[in-house]
């Protein structure tokens, strides 16, 4: 974002007498570099001298503060800030715009910054207002134009057709996306692509074409309100249902040839697959299922222990492929094509070998994207590459904050959506925070040019820029895994200083010798190496992870204080001016919204089946349709997660202040009163009479004291929270509407007819609507006969848990489906 600079009409200008575009550079810089020595930076700060804090001063200095940015040209990098912002609050809409409605805005916008051209803070401010509502304008567009359809509700049985688009095998079972080509009986508005979970550990291959019975739903909506919706991320893969298959796939005659996309899945499918078989036969056991995910993408082999130690020690990020991977990758090969054309003299005194060498870089860099399946921080890594590649062609500077700002424009203009993916959120401000560190205290870690490094000193230069980088991005991304996974790890520092010199100097380029020399089969030798290398790795990650305090669960926070730190993390990676006491100031607003949220006394998840109740110790019991299994169902872990009580995840003591029978379950309140889980329809008249809140899936009585929570097993629409109103009620939040708004929510459509039955209408998730509670209370005091609609209610009366809604007995999935989830 870059206007015409201030100009005072008094100023000289340096060189000549007249204002050119050089002198008015120069004149800026060397504005702001006297400014600095003047103490309008930190300086003052650092030396003690604090500012005059009335407001008037304030606003005076934060204008100085922001006119200097402008006239620096630093407006460009808060381009992405401003886009970012525009599709987040797309994405926050609780209704769909228009899809062009933001174009409008954006062009009006675009036409004022025009106008003030001749102002600098007019001209700017309008022009990132005109990029928020682009950014707005972008993201709606492109998910219209990538909008699927979604299953509307539970389909039983359901026989479906269609070719294996990817496969996974998982540590119970196996999971395989399917692009469908026909239902035996379709539904209304029918998915284009489903993930179904099977029980073989044996999917199908990757293009084969294949007939299965499966139970398919809607994609799940967020465990609870505020919680990350997987439902949401993975319509995003273009998925429209997930389920469990009731049988193996078998091979079925496909109808038509398959897309054309799918061929090039099939084949870099195989070259993984082979590639992870040859890893395997030098290298079994764990290390070999390591080296596979860093290699290929394919994560099937690590063992959840591996997965959480990783986690725990803030080294996760190593088996996810992204930046460091990619730039690992392109560095050695540049590096080593250089080295071989150095090694002719005539192409190296007279041919640009340093800008040859980035073509084979660029190649290695590309195969490395398609090989491990372009995630989306492999996405963002290989945009980074590219930009620095083209850079080191055309000599200009490589890693810089503007090819970052280049690289997270062409991200979010291509995958708006980006934005929401907590990988993506956390390798850009990583990258962010690395680069502002390296350029504000990069001087103190390098060598000043020309002076020749001692050898001892070496050294202590790698030891202090690993300390630099691992604080940096460690301090950048904790807001978002405090968010998205409400956990810390504040031992991450000394184990990214153990293990990041052996995966850099050991684990990765053996990694890419062991991929160039498989063609002439002495890739065994190497990956051996490669293997030892993982092995100390793990064994850091295992050292660090047992130590006291090194796993800190918090509570989780709201979206608005991610904001607010988000916000407070760009003003101080890219600002240089005194606009950088803004950061404090938006973090402490952020924690204090953190600090004020409630949290909800009482958790219902998608189906109705659990439910979480805060007791008079503060802390989540649980009750669900049955004890088995209970502590460690999915929704149980989010909601323990999200309370800052991960110590608790799969307790045996989990639901023992519960107080169960085959008809039902209670938990008392903080207050004393009983909140209800009714398993069969014969508990409902006590469970009116006696329980506070009553969950269920059945038609309640006409006459029934309690709050009711009526949730539809067929339609899992997310989870459901309840919070104490001060006149002593209660407010029910869920985490989605019942009606779909967005596109990525179901919408309430009548199911296709069963064989000599007519559509069926589903009936809404509650909690009830409050002119029927009215009524009920009414008709409690005999003021009036009352009579539920019949649409309000329509449950079939033999729905049981564990049953298909018509009395039809069904398995539970070998795995409980994740959504979204690894």
């Amino acid at each position: 974002m870059q206007g015409p600079p201030r100009r005072d009409p008094d100023e000289e200008w340096p060189g000549e007498g007249r204002p050119d575009g050089a002198g008015r550079r120069r004149g800026a810089r060397a504005a702001v570099l006297a400014d600095a020595r003047r103490g309008t930076g930190l300086a003052p700060l650092l030396a003690g001298r604090w500012p005059d804090l009335r407001l008037g001063a304030l606003t005076t200095g934060l204008s100085a503060a922001l006119a200097r940015e402008l006239d620096d040209r630093r407006g460009f990098l808060f381009l992405p800030v401003g886009f970012a912002l525009g599709a987040v609050l797309y994405f926050a809409a609780p209704q769909e715009p228009l899809p062009y409605a933001g174009f409008m805005p954006a062009g009006v916008f675009a036409a004022l910054a025009w106008w003030r051209r001749e102002r600098a803070f007019g001209f700017h401010l309008f022009a990132l207002l005109a990029v928020i509502a682009l950014g707005f304008a972008v993201a709606a567009l492109q998910v219209q134009r990538m909008a699927h359809p979604v299953l509307g509700q539970t389909l039983y049985a359901a026989e479906i057709t269609g070719f294996v688009e990817s496969a996974e095998q998982r540590p119970r079972g196996s999971r395989i996306t399917l692009l469908v080509t026909g239902f035996a009986r379709p539904p209304a508005e029918p998915p284009q692509r489903v993930r179904v979970t099977l029980s073989s550990r044996k999917p199908p291959g990757v293009g084969a074409h294949v007939s299965l019975r499966a139970t398919l739903g809607p994609p799940p909506g967020p465990a609870y309100p505020g919680g990350f919706d997987f439902g949401r991320a993975i319509w995003f893969d273009g998925i429209g249902a997930t389920g469990f298959s009731l049988g193996r796939p078998e091979l079925a005659p496909a109808t038509g040839p398959p897309p054309w996309g799918l061929a090039l899945a099939t084949w870099l499918d195989g070259t993984r697959r082979a590639i992870a078989a040859r890893i395997r036969a030098a290298l079994p056991g764990e290390d070999g299922g390591v080296a596979v995910a860093l290699v290929t993408g394919l994560r099937d082999a690590v063992a959840e222990p591996i997965e959480e130690s990783m986690r725990i020690a803030g080294l996760s990020h190593i088996l996810s492929i992204s930046g460091l991977h990619m730039a690992l990758v392109a560095t050695t090969v540049f590096f080593l094509a250089r080295a071989l054309l150095a090694l002719a003299p005539e192409l190296a005194l007279a041919r640009p070998i340093k800008a040859w060498a980035a073509l084979p870089a660029f190649a290695s860099a590309t195969f490395y994207l398609l090989l491990s399946g372009a995630e989306v921080p492999t996405q963002r890594a290989y945009v980074m590459t590219l930009l620095v590649l083209a850079g080191v062609v055309l000599g200009r500077p490589a890693l810089t904050l503007r090819t970052l700002a280049l690289a997270a424009l062409a991200l979010m203009a291509l995958t708006p959506w980006a934005v929401l993916d907590p990988g993506a959120q956390m390798s850009f401000t990583a990258t962010l925070a690395l680069i502002a560190a390296y350029e504000r205290f990069g001087r103190f870690i390098a060598a000043p040019p020309g002076m020749k490094t001692p050898l001892f000193a070496v050294p202590a230069r790698y030891l202090a820029a690993l300390v630099l980088g691992s604080l940096a991005a460690g301090l950048a991304t904790a807001p978002y895994a405090a968010f998205h996974f409400q956990r810390l790890a504040p031992l991450s520092l000394p184990a990214n200083l153990a293990a990041t010199p052996v995966v850099s100097l050991v684990v990765m380029p053996f990694g890419l010798l062991g991929a160039l020399l498989m063609p002439f089969g002495w890739d065994g030798p190497v990956w051996r190496i490669m293997g030892w290398g993982i092995g100390v790795m793990l064994d850091i990650a295992d050292m660090v992870a047992a130590l006291p305090g090194a796993d800190r669960g918090i509570r989780g926070m709201p979206a608005a204080s991610l904001a607010l730190l988000s916000l407070a993390l760009a003003v101080l990676c890219l600002a240089r001016t005194r606009l950088m006491l803004l950061a404090p100031a938006l973090g402490g607003l952020a924690l204090w919204i953190a600090a004020g949220t409630p949290r909800p006394e009482l958790l219902v998840d998608a189906q109705g089946r659990t439910v979480a109740v805060r007791g008079t110790d503060g802390r989540l019991h649980v009750m669900g349709d049955r004890a088995a299994g209970l502590a460690n169902r999915f929704a149980v872990e989010q909601w323990l997660s999200a309370d800052g009580d991960r110590t608790r995840i799969g307790a045996k003591d989990i639901a023992a202040a519960a107080t169960c029978d085959p008809l039902g379950c209670t938990l008392p309140l903080a207050d004393g009163g009983l909140v209800a889980l009714s398993r069969q329809r014969d508990s409902l008249e006590d469970d009116c009479r006696l329980a506070r809140v009553l969950v269920t899936p059945f038609e309640p009585p006409l006459v029934c004291a309690a709050e009711l929570v009526r949730i539809d097993p067929s339609r899992p629409m997310g989870g459901l929270a309840g919070y104490h109103t001060p006149e002593g009620g209660w407010r029910f939040v869920a985490a989605r509407p019942a009606e779909g708004a967005r596109p990525w929510e179901a919408r309430s459509a009548p199911v296709a007819p069963e064989a000599g039955g007519g559509a069926r209408t589903p009936p809404p998730l509650i909690p009830a609507p409050p002119a029927a509670r009215q009524a009920i209370g009414a008709a409690a005091k005999g003021a009036l006969p009352f009579r539920a609609p019949a649409d309000a209610f329509d449950t079939p009366d033999t729905y049981q848990p564990g049953t298909d809604g018509n009395g039809t007995t069904t398995e539970d999935p070998p795995e409980e489906e994740e959504p979204g989830g690894g």
